[in-house]
């Protein structure tokens, strides 16, 4: 095992892997056997909480638990925090360290949204929608800092219990230069009643996944559900017939209602996924 250095990458399976020296306030390593890199981790400070280290690990079966090991010596003032996709490589490496606590479930989320009865979903949660007064609006109709001012408190508010948000400032911060580079505005949708935003679905794109998540901006709205719905299906025509995979946290109730009435959803690529800190 060593630092990481620029001519390891690329790495497939761990996009996120930057040279050990370009890391201020952190760690890349990665680990070779018969000159093969079969595992691969970062850890570095995060602007977004102070609740844990972000942490990224990509493994072949059978290895990851040195690596993951280096990584939690490397500063034991702070936990690390880590998405794990059950039962894979880096679920079994995180198994074979012990001691991780899952904070946050993401369930499955993939949708095909070219699928006939998807759209037809989407048409239905349409109708309702218009029915009960809804209004829909595109992304492009808004400016990014108006789409953080939505953005923002629901964040906070869908992290306080499990990662705390230390800086809303700078967190608004890292989200606008993140939103440069992933938002699609086309296929974002702002749900409104009475000109008053009530819920939104913002779609981001990682390396060619869709990954749209609905948000509340009005929570405990009367009309909560039936917007959060509207703004997913106008999402899911607006990308048809690109599949999509939702990150929705297990613990928003109005989410995952809407979720399980969605035709056809599966595992992907992304999710299910658990957040732990270890």
């Amino acid at each position: 095992m060593r630092a990481c250095v620029a001519t390891d990458l690329p790495i497939d399976g761990a996009p996120w892997l930057v040279p050990d020296v370009d890391l201020a306030e952190g760690h890349s390593l990665v680990e070779e056997h018969a000159g093969r890199v079969v595992a691969a981790g970062l850890r570095r400070r995060t602007r977004s909480t102070n609740a844990f280290d972000g942490g990224e690990l990509f493994c072949l079966p059978g290895h990851g638990a040195a690596v993951l090991r280096a990584l939690i010596a490397a500063d034991e003032r702070s936990p690390v925090g880590l998405r794990v996709l059950p039962g894979s490589a880096t679920a079994a490496a995180v198994a074979e360290v012990g001691g991780a606590e899952v904070l946050q479930r993401v369930p499955a989320g993939a949708v095909p949204t070219g699928h006939a009865d998807v759209l037809e979903w989407a048409r239905g949660r349409l109708e309702d929608a218009e029915q009960a007064g809804v209004e829909l609006r595109p992304g492009t109709e808004l400016a990014v800092e108006e789409l953080l001012d939505l953005w923002m408190p629901a964040y906070v508010r869908m992290h306080e219990h499990w990662a705390p948000v230390s800086d809303e400032n700078l967190m608004r911060e890292v989200f606008r230069d993140l939103f440069a580079g992933t938002l699609r505005q086309q296929d974002t949708f702002v749900a409104a009643v009475a000109g008053h935003p009530v819920a939104a679905t913002f779609m981001n794109a990682y390396d060619g996944v869709l990954v749209p998540l609905m948000i509340e901006t009005a929570p405990g709205h009367p009309a909560a559900e039936t917007a959060g719905a509207a703004s997913m299906a106008a999402m899911i025509r607006s990308v048809s017939p690109r599949p999509v995979e939702f990150e929705g946290h297990a613990d928003e109730p109005t989410y995952m209602r809407i979720l399980e009435t969605i035709p056809h959803v599966a595992a992907g690529d992304l999710t299910p996924m658990d957040f732990v800190r270890i």
